[in-house]
């Protein structure tokens, strides 16, 4: 296992401090960390067909890499499962960070993870 030195809930509730800025001003790199998780999430979902299930802020790490500043990662797997033709209707995730069509019961399918972590 590694460690990461950020999470992009400490991110967010830290920003003008992390990033020497003022709390009114522009957060660019917030939009590099959402496109990056973005293009990790579509990448599980649709080449691994992994749906994640339990994504959130605290579960999206940045680490600081030499080459080229900082980059995404994913953890906590623990109610990820396997995308098949069928639909899921399993009531999981961490409440607050639920998509709807999973606490309402209906079938769900691999988009509930982006609607999960990048609606909040």
């Amino acid at each position: 296992m590694e460690l990461c030195s950020e999470s992009l809930r400490n991110i967010l509730k830290h920003k003008p401090k992390e990033f020497g800025r003022q709390s009114g001003e522009s957060m660019n790199c917030y939009e590099s960390f959402t496109e990056t998780s973005n293009s990790t999430i579509r990448r599980i979902n649709e080449l691994l067909r992994i749906i994640h299930r339990d994504l959130k802020p605290h579960n999206i790490l940045i680490d600081r890499n030499g080459r080229n500043g900082r980059f995404v990662k994913l953890c906590d797997f623990g109610l990820a499962t396997l995308h098949d033709k069928s639909k899921h209707t399993s009531d999981v995730g961490t409440i607050g960070f639920i998509a709807p069509e999973v606490v309402e019961g209906l079938k769900y399918n691999n988009k509930c993870d982006f609607t999960t972590v990048f609606v909040k």
